[in-house]
């Protein structure tokens, strides 16, 4: 954060000011989830571009059904129902290289890629491909468990970024590094939204290591609507019986 940055949060009497803004006078009621979090953390008020697209990240992001985090929050809430909080943690620990994670390894990949200097973005593209895949590593943004033909999430995505002015170079090197790695792996490979999300993050400024962040937010109320969708409809018990009935003890 940039010195000049008013800080993140203080207290001047009973007023709790977030970055130089009175949360009680100025921001509660005047502005959204959204335009809250990007006051936060990036330190000023962000355009209607950026809340718009950053709006989209989080609701691309937010639900995909079953899959490892929320499972892991299933399994935890029904060992510890008290414990709604340790549920929430337990998805969110599952954020990781396979799953959501992604949006931060494609960012990195990709940022590296256009700032290559010495070659076209297509010779760096390629060279970025052939060395991920000599390394028997997945390329990052690409492929799909449940999509095959193609992810719904990035043509929306993308074409959102195109209407608010940030689309860039990260977002149209993903697809060159799509061609490559289709070319090279003789196989389609799609692009997947943790992809397009990464390139447009990178479009908008964000470092890599940021951009997980916006994974978890958006997850996180994701998870919370799991374990109380748990809490209603029980489906984690199931889950541990049939395993259990596969690998029973000895």
């Amino acid at each position: 954060m940039s010195d000049a940055l008013p800080p993140i949060s203080s207290t001047e009497g009973d007023e709790i000011i977030v970055r130089g803004h009175r949360l009680a006078g100025e921001l509660l009621g005047r502005v959204s989830f959204t335009e809250m979090f990007l006051l936060d953390m990036d330190g000023a008020p962000a355009d209607a571009h950026r809340v718009r697209m950053v709006d989209a990240v989080l609701v691309a992001l937010m639900e995909h059904g079953i899959t490892p985090s929320t499972l892991a929050a299933r399994l935890v809430l029904d060992g510890a129902p008290e414990a709604t909080q340790g549920a929430v943690a337990a998805g969110l620990l599952a954020v990781g290289s396979r799953f959501l994670g992604t949006v931060e390894q494609a960012a990195d990949m990709l940022q590296r890629i256009v700032a290559t200097t010495g070659c076209s973005r297509e010779d760096a593209a390629r060279k970025e491909v052939q060395r991920i895949m000599k390394n028997r590593a997945r390329i990052p943004g690409l492929g799909h468990n449940l999509h095959s033909g193609s992810d719904p999430r990035v043509e929306v995505l993308i074409r959102i970024a195109g209407e608010e002015g940030l689309r860039g170079a990260h977002v149209d090197t993903l697809s060159t590094v799509r061609d490559v790695a289709t070319g090279e792996s003789g196989r389609e490979l799609i692009v997947n939204a943790a992809g397009a999300i990464g390139a447009i993050l990178s479009d908008m400024g964000y470092a890599p290591a940021t951009m997980r962040g916006f994974a978890l937010v958006a997850r996180a109320a994701g998870i919370v609507a799991h374990v109380v969708d748990e809490q209603a409809h029980p489906m984690a018990r199931e889950v541990w019986v049939n395993a259990h009935s596969r690998h029973p003890r000895e």
